[in-house]
C-alpha cells in the first residue's frame, strides 16, 4: 500500500469523521455491500442499539473488523470491547478478520496500531484508544463489566449463543456516564435468549435488521440453491441461513456442553467395560484439510482415537488392519459413499468384519431424524447423556478437538419436523473443524447394541426401559 501525506490523512480524518461508509471504504479499499452500509450508517449514534439477523456470508464479522479500526481512529477516547459466546470463535473467526483488514490499510497507518491476541492499540492519540477481545462468559465478569469512556462500544459477534447472564453484564456496563454503542451481529440459532428477545419484543431503543442471502452479493447463489436441494426452503437450516430468520424452536447446538464436560470427566474401570464388544468408526478423509478419523468404543468407554492427514485409501486400509490387530474389534463400521468405498472394499479382501454405513440413507426412525447420520448422531448423543466416558481432554492437533467436534454441531428441523444436521461443509465455511473423529464415534452407534449400565457419577437418573439393560 502506498502511504499517505500527513495533508491527506487529516483531511481523511475529517471526512470519515462525518461519512463512516466512506471513511471503510477509503481505508481498506473496499466496496461495501447495501447491507453492510446500512449497519454502519444504523451505528452512527453514541448511544446506538443495533440488532442484526444475519444469513451465512454476508461479511457481518468483516464490517465488525473494519469498524473496529476506524473508530479507534476518528473517535476520541474510544473503547472498544469484542466479544463473543466462545473463545474458540473469538481465535479462529474474528481475530483471523481484523489480522486480515489491518493488513489492506495503508502501511503507515498499520504503523499506528498495535495488534496483539487480545488487543488493538492505536498509538497516535492523547487519549487511550484500544480494543479488547473478551469471551462473553459469567467468568469474565470484571473483563466485561469494565467499559468506561467518552465513547464506549460493545461489538458482539455471534450473539444468538451469548448467555443471558453474560448479556446483562453487557448491557450493564451501559449505564452509566454518557452511555454508548451495543451492536450485535449474529445468525439467528436459537429461538431463545435476549438477542432472540429483542427481535420478538417491541423494544424501540433497539434498531433491528436482517441480512438475507438472497439480497447479499457476498453470497454465492449457487449455495443458496445447493442449501435449498439439500435442506429444503422449509427447514430452520434454510431459514437460519438463508434467510437470516429465527428456527421454529429450541437452540441449534446438537450436543450440550455439559454432556460433554461430564463425558471428559468420567473415567471408568476397567471390570465397567470389559464386557462389551469393541466397535472401530473410520471416516476416511475427503479433503485435503480433512482428518481420516479412527475411533475404538468399547461399550461406555472410548478406548482408542488416531488420526492421519493425506492417506490414500490403500494407506488408510492398511492402518485400520495394523490398528485392528491389536484390538480385534467386533465389527468396523466406514462410511462407504466415495473415498471410504475403496477402504472398505480392501478390508473386505482382508478378511476384517467390515460394515458399510451410507449416512444419506433414509433414517430408521423417519419420525424423528431426516437420515441416518442425523440418527446415529442422535444415538451418540443419548450415549453422552447416559454416562459415555473418557472423551480425550486435550489434542496435539487443533482440528483433532473432540469435545470441540461435538458442541460445534448444529441441527434444525424440515417441514416434516425431522432432525438435519449441518453438512461438513457448512460447518467449515461457519469456522468450526472438519468433525471427522466425531462421525467416526457416531459410526460405531450402527448397530443396536447400547447395552451397558452406565457408572453416572455426574448426570441425570438413569431411566429404565429405553435401553435392552444386563
Amino acid at each position: 500500500m502506498s502511504k499517505m501525506k500527513q495533508s491527506d490523512f487529516n483531511d481523511f480524518i475529517l471526512l470519515a469523521s462525518k461519512d463512516h461508509v466512506f471513511g471503510i471504504e477509503a481505508l481498506f479499499s473496499v466496496k461495501l455491500t447495501d447491507q453492510q452500509k446500512l449497519l454502519v450508517n444504523s451505528c452512527n449514534s453514541q448511544t446506538a442499539r443495533v440488532a442484526v439477523s444475519s444469513c451465512t456470508g454476508s461479511g457481518k464479522s468483516s464490517i465488525l473488523s473494519m469498524m473496529t479500526f476506524l473508530y479507534l481512529m476518528i473517535l476520541p477516547d474510544c473503547r472498544i470491547l469484542i466479544t463473543a459466546p466462545s473463545s474458540n470463535h473469538l481465535e479462529r473467526v474474528f481475530r483471523s478478520e481484523l489480522e486480515k483488514w489491518f493488513r489492506r490499510m495503508p502501511i503507515d497507518i498499520q504503523s499506528m496500531f498495535d495488534l496483539t491476541m487480545r488487543k488493538i492499540e492505536y498509538k497516535t492519540s492523547k487519549f487511550v484508544h484500544f480494543a479488547s477481545l473478551v469471551t462473553a462468559s459469567v467468568d469474565n465478569v470484571e473483563n466485561l463489566a469494565g467499559g468506561h469512556a467518552e465513547n464506549y462500544i460493545i461489538f458482539a459477534d455471534e450473539a444468538s449463543g451469548i448467555t443471558e447472564d453474560a448479556f446483562d453484564i453487557l448491557v450493564g456496563t451501559l449505564s452509566t456516564g454518557a452511555g454508548g454503542r451495543f451492536i450485535q451481529v449474529s445468525n439467528p440459532q436459537r429461538a431463545s435468549g435476549r438477542f432472540f428477545e429483542i427481535f420478538q419484543r417491541d423494544l424501540g431503543t433497539w434498531t433491528k435488521i436482517y441480512f438475507s442471502a438472497y439480497d447479499s452479493p457476498n453470497v454465492n447463489k449457487e449455495w443458496i440453491e445447493e442449501m435449498r436441494e439439500t435442506y429444503g426452503e422449509d427447514s430452520d437450516i434454510f431459514r437460519i441461513r438463508v434467510l437470516g430468520q429465527f428456527p421454529r424452536v429450541g437452540v441449534s447446538q446438537f450436543i450440550s456442553a455439559d454432556d460433554v464436560e461430564d463425558a471428559v470427566r468420567n473415567r471408568l474401570e476397567y471390570k465397567d467395560y470389559i464386557n462389551f464388544p469393541k466397535l472401530m468408526g473410520v471416516d476416511v478423509a475427503r479433503f485435503g484439510d480433512d482428518l481420516t478419523a479412527i475411533v475404538i468404543r468399547q461399550g461406555p468407554k472410548i478406548i482408542d482415537i488416531k488420526t492421519y492427514r493425506g492417506l490414500d485409501t490403500m494407506s488408510v486400509a492398511s492402518k485400520v488392519a495394523e490398528i485392528n490387530s491389536y484390538h480385534n474389534c467386533a465389527n468396523i463400521f466406514i462410511d462407504s459413499i466415495g473415498v471410504g468405498a475403496g477402504t472398505a472394499d480392501r478390508l473386505r479382501q482382508l478378511g476384517l468384519p467390515v460394515k458399510d454405513v451410507v449416512v444419506s440413507n433414509k433414517s430408521t426412525d423417519p419420525n424423528t431424524y431426516s437420515n441416518l447420520r442425523a440418527q446415529l448422531w442422535g444415538k451418540l448423543r443419548e450415549w453422552l447423556a447416559m454416562g459415555g466416558a473418557d472423551l480425550p481432554i486435550e489434542a496435539t492437533d487443533k482440528e483433532a478437538n473432540l469435545a470441540a467436534q461435538l458442541t460445534s454441531m448444529e441441527y434444525g428441523y424440515n417441514n416434516k419436523m425431522q432432525i438435519q444436521l449441518l453438512s461438513k461443509r457448512d460447518l467449515k465455511k461457519m469456522g468450526h473443524a472438519s468433525p471427522d473423529i466425531a462421525d467416526a464415534l457416531s459410526f460405531t452407534f450402527a448397530e443396536a447394541i447400547f447395552e451397558h449400565r452406565p457408572r453416572n457419577r455426574f448426570r441425570k437418573e438413569i431411566r429404565r426401559g429405553k435401553f435392552l439393560w444386563v
